[in-house]
């Protein structure tokens, strides 16, 4: 069973984006709205999954598997900063093994 459709979008577009979108949704068995709903859907999902995904060529990746693999030492600045947040409760207890701090 479909979800009950409740919202809209109202637009304004040129005669010649309307008569486009109406040939459109005539040639693909559609109605102008489910045409335009499922247009706007799928263009909608590609540019969120573009904006969500990184994609690297293989000397990038290879360079962050590495950093993941074997992170720098921390330098003093980010000790510091541990440091402040341990003293405001945020973090709690010290890591020995890899100097860090674990969060609650």
């Amino acid at each position: 069973m479909t979800a009950l459709k409740k919202q809209r979008i109202d637009l304004r577009l040129s005669e010649d984006d309307k008569s486009l979108i109406e040939e459109a949704a005539a040639m693909t068995n559609q109605s102008i709205s489910q045409f335009m709903v499922s247009t706007a859907s799928e263009r909608a999902a590609e540019v969120i999954d573009r904006h969500r995904r990184m994609i690297l060529n293989e000397a990038s990746w290879n360079t962050v598997m590495e950093a993941i693999s074997n992170p720098p030492a921390p330098n003093d600045r980010l000790k510091r900063a541990a440091k402040r947040l341990q003293d405001y409760g945020v973090i709690r207890e010290r890591c020995e093994d890899r100097d860090f701090f674990r969060r609650r």
